[in-house]
């Protein structure tokens, strides 16, 4: 099958999966707009500019790095691409997988090689799983120092955020001989369950794309920081969002306690397997926000910021991904390509 057919299908699922789910939760979002029609629209506004601007905030993760990779990209290509990653990572069961093939496919088709694109695509995963959990932690600290407890679901949640970055961090940090030593040991393991048998030259390959990925990020340690640094910026920016919607439902909190909400909700609903976080999102923030004695506007203000920064913007992302993958493009040419293909075929 061509391969601007397969561009059409998936343009065409992604839309499709957004209308679904758009489908099977219209109560909730009959309910979310009556409840925007009875708030302070000027806040509510506010707060969805905020939303919009964050997502742009988040796209800036892109732009340093193609930035020092010699390439450049405008502003609406890298707000979209950050959109539609971040969207489609939450809309299905191991959305971020899906993110990062979208990620590869949306640079290496301007121009940028596969190892760049893969570097690109790694960054901002890193990047943003350590904002997160630098959140979650935040969230953590607040709650104990105001003497609530989190529900034990948020607390398993932390335990596997924690537990597979730090599984991450193992096996790269491991040397190359014990890399193929546990994958050959893996594979037998699989082989005795499955029957199937992977190869050691497929095994050499995975062994030395790991060695490449982690050496090329140690080279980028000063990125990596300041990466993190625009996440926590951009998570920080939905978390004012929200503080701006509860004011428009007349309702007074801190920006600690909207950054401790928000926080609780990311870690849930990152190892969520239902479709569109399937409430866990809208049911994390009420939980936070009630506890830490919001009142009764934590409801209709987990119900409406869920609106603004995933409902609404869903089509938006879907109009933005098959604007990405169709357009005629002219490939960005990096003065440092040569330079970087050549590291890479040293290491």
């Amino acid at each position: 099958m061509p391969h601007s057919r397969w561009k059409l299908i998936t343009s065409a699922l992604i839309s499709l999966v957004i209308a679904v789910l758009a489908y099977l939760n219209r109560a909730w979002i009959v309910e979310a707009f009556g409840l925007v029609r009875e708030a302070q629209h000027a806040w509510l506004a506010a707060a969805f500019g905020l939303i919009c601007l964050s997502y742009l905030v988040s796209a800036q993760v892109f732009n340093v790095v193609l930035r020092s990779l010699g390439y450049r990209m405008g502003l609406l290509r890298l707000w979209a691409t950050a959109l539609v990653a971040i969207i489609v990572s939450q809309s299905v069961p191991a959305g971020g997988v899906g993110s990062y093939a979208f990620l590869l496919s949306n640079f290496s088709r301007r121009g940028v090689s596969p190892g760049e694109s893969a570097l690109l695509a790694s960054l901002e995963t890193l990047s943003y799983a350590v904002a997160m959990l630098i959140v979650f932690s935040f969230s953590l600290v607040f709650l104990t120092f105001n003497g609530q407890v989190l529900g034990e679901a948020s607390y398993v949640a932390g335990a596997v955020a924690l537990g597979a970055i730090g599984g991450a961090v193992l096996v790269l940090t491991r040397p190359e001989t014990t890399l193929r030593a546990w994958l050959l040991g893996l594979e037998e393991l699989l082989e005795r369950l499955t029957g199937h048998r992977w190869g050691e030259a497929r095994i050499s390959k995975l062994v030395a794309d790991l060695v490449r990925g982690r050496t090329l990020l140690a080279s980028r340690r000063r990125d990596v920081i300041f990466l993190v640094l625009i996440q926590l910026t951009a998570l920080s920016g939905h978390s004012l969002a929200m503080l701006l919607v509860l004011r428009g439902l007349g309702a007074e909190a801190s920006f600690g306690t909207v950054l401790a909400a928000f926080g609780v909700a990311l870690v849930t609903s990152t190892f969520n397997v239902l479709p569109g976080g399937g409430g866990t999102v809208e049911a994390a923030l009420v939980a936070v926000l009630t506890q830490l004695a919001v009142g009764p506007a934590a409801v209709p203000a987990a119900i409406i910021f869920r609106l603004f920064n995933f409902w609404l913007l869903a089509p938006v992302a879907a109009a933005c991904y098959h604007w990405l993958m169709h357009e005629r493009v002219t490939h960005m040419v990096s003065q440092h390509s040569r330079r970087l293909d050549h590291e890479v075929r040293e290491l």
